[in-house]
């Protein structure tokens, strides 16, 4: 990437300049080399980090009007312009190694919120896999076309270095749960605890595994409702009185 190149040629500077001092000594620029070049590096990181804050920080702002909005297609035309807002953010992307994926995994999140999995898929398929959020729902959408295959394949790709976060997991063991596979649940939930072993969910969790019960996600709050796999508590109250409105109403 750019800011690595450059830094590398700063670093290369450096030891040019220092072997001249001392006589062509070639080792004398060993040491500025690598202390040039990862200064460098820190310092231009941080300025390509500074942009990327500057777009999503203006996105973040926009997003957080859409609720505000009376109509549905006012709400689709402010999220469309906030998509663009962090498309921004691509034209820096050979600057950051990963920068790319990590865009990917904020439009693809935001995208599936809104419940347009259609427009979240190609996004979260190429998600930064250190994004376990944003993996894990590029999972679910693999879960409601029933492939589980790549279902399983994207929790396993995430949770190698999603290790500490017990919902990934405890969500993974629900999927498997749904599709009739209470053995392979029983053995996510206890490689959970395995590197969680203080979680009480999971612990909740297996123990309803091992008597063939359902697992149950709702401790997690809105951290479970995000992935749009069971309705809120008040959403399925206002779901049951609108159809009693409408069966008064005949």
């Amino acid at each position: 990437m750019i800011n690595l190149i450059v830094s590398l040629l700063i670093g290369a500077v450096s030891w040019v300049l220092t072997a001249l001092f001392f006589s062509f000594s070639v080792w004398a620029g060993v040491f500025p080399f690598f202390v040039f070049t990862i200064v460098a590096l820190i310092v231009l990181n941080r300025r390509t980090a500074k942009k990327v804050q500057a777009v999503v920080r203006k996105a973040e702002e926009m997003m957080a009007n859409l609720p505000k909005l009376p109509s549905e297609q006012a709400r689709t035309i402010l999220l469309n312009k906030t998509i663009d807002q962090l498309k921004e953010a691509y034209k820096y992307k050979n600057y950051q190694f990963f920068l790319a994926q990590n865009i990917n995994a904020q439009i693809g999140t935001i995208y599936y919120l809104q419940n347009k999995l259609k427009d979240a898929r190609p996004y979260l398929e190429h998600a930064f896999v250190q994004q376990g959020v944003a993996v894990a729902m590029y999972a679910c959408i693999l879960y409601r076309e029933n492939d589980v295959t790549g279902m399983t394949a994207a929790f396993e790709r995430t949770l190698k270095v999603n290790k500490k976060q017990p919902l990934i997991w405890n969500l993974y063991a629900w999927c498997l749960m749904q599709l009739k596979k209470r053995d392979e649940s029983i053995a996510v939930l206890n490689r959970c605890l395995a590197d969680n072993p203080g979680d009480a969910i999971t612990k909740e969790n297996l123990d309803l595994a091992k008597n063939s019960a359902k697992i149950k996600m709702r401790g997690y709050n809105e951290q479970w409702y995000q992935f749009r796999l069971e309705d809120p508590p008040m959403m399925k109250i206002n779901q049951q009185f609108d159809k009693r409105a409408m069966f008064r109403g005949r």
